[in-house]
């Protein structure tokens, strides 16, 4: 049975560790971070069923780390508790209508803790298995990415069944090819929306032991991405050095098909996507992925998230906005570290490091 996870957020070593150790013998999975901003770089990559939360904490302090929770669509609904020995008047009352679900003062007894967390779990499992975690956008962007490959589909089927006998082979192969790409697009949101899921829900299994060679996985997805991108394969200019990386083949190849395609779409044709890659020390393999494409602003690129599109009406995008999400997130599950560097209308840069499997030449 999978435990129950809480996020623990306390400056206080002594207490962290005494309320850590408790809940653990309560048969809770329990991580904690010493400040707001520490718990954030947390749920960048694990979600919790509850978050305990001290008030006065350096760095950032749980109110403002409350405030940006709440604007977070995938981590708002989780139940917050406010653990606090600040004697205040009309604090619990100010907590509690700032969206708190429940306030507790230090000293407090176990008991009392353990009551409330079952019952603040409890609703939010009731949440859980009734509404899907990822936020889907007000303009029901997901309904369109649905209906308009299905539509492609059966609408394609639908003529081919009508005009049966009136119609060539190169225009049934044409129907066919409609077809197969609607498909693949339908099946490529599908897969995106069920990896994010299991990534919410802690069900990936990060294996340590997972290798793969990355030139060879990189011309894998090179393939496939231009069965999609048919003729534009000078687009992309590449320079990739052989080694064996601790990552699986199946998240390199997502995460090289996810960048590269968006580097792709957000370009015009008579531009370059550079991909490079190598040894950058003992430890780790650096990968470059370069465009000059529309980029992205500042504040655009701090917004990143699930689901998250910006202008899409201006800039005609497909998808649900996944793609980055899910790859800074599987990289920093797999202890690599991801960077982006965008600025509008001139451009995307983004880093990545992932650790070695080995060292030995394959050259």
């Amino acid at each position: 049975m999978n435990k129950n996870k809480i996020l623990l957020v306390d400056d206080e070593l002594n207490l962290r560790e005494t309320i850590s150790e408790l809940l653990n013998y309560e048969n809770y999975d329990v991580k904690t971070a010493c400040n707001g901003q520490e718990a954030l770089d947390l749920l960048e990559y694990w979600s919790p069923d509850l978050i305990i939360c001290d008030i006065m904490m350096p760095v950032m302090d749980g109110n403002t780390f409350h405030e940006i929770i709440k604007e977070i669509h995938s981590l708002n609904s989780i139940p917050f508790i406010f653990l606090t020995a600040k004697k205040e008047n009309n604090l619990m009352r100010k907590c509690l209508l700032d969206g708190a679900d429940d306030f507790i003062y230090k000293p407090f007894k176990i008991k009392e803790l353990t009551s409330i967390i079952e019952s603040k779990i409890e609703r939010f499992e009731k949440i859980k298995n009734n509404h899907t975690n990822l936020y889907l956008g007000k303009k029901k962007y997901f309904l369109h990415e649905i209906n308009t490959p299905l539509n492609g589909i059966l609408g394609s089927i639908k003529l081919l069944m009508k005009d049966e006998g009136s119609l060539d082979r190169k225009e049934v192969l044409a129907f066919y090819e409609s077809i197969k790409m609607s498909g693949e697009r339908l099946n490529r949101t599908m897969q995106n929306i069920i990896l994010y899921q299991n990534l919410k829900n802690n069900s990936i299994k990060f294996n340590d032991n997972s290798s793969s060679e990355i030139l060879n996985t990189f011309l894998n997805t090179k393939e496939k991405i231009f069965k999609i991108y048919e003729g534009q394969e000078k687009r992309i200019s590449f320079d990739i050095d052989k080694a064996i990386i601790k990552f699986s083949q199946e998240h390199l190849e997502f995460i090289f098909f996810e960048l590269i395609d968006n580097a792709l779409k957000f370009s015009s044709a008579d531009k370059k996507i550079i991909v490079s890659g190598t040894k950058y020390d003992d430890k780790y393999y650096e990968i470059n992925i370069n465009d000059s494409g529309i980029g992205l602003s500042e504040e655009e690129l701090n917004k990143i998230g699930a689901s998250q599109q910006f202008n899409r009406e201006e800039r005609e995008q497909q998808g649900l906005g996944l793609g980055l999400f899910l790859s800074k997130n599987i990289i920093r599950e797999s202890k690599g570290v991801f960077s982006i560097i965008s600025k509008e209308n001139e451009g995307t840069a983004i880093k990545i490091f992932l650790p070695l499997y080995k060292t030995t030449n394959l050259d």
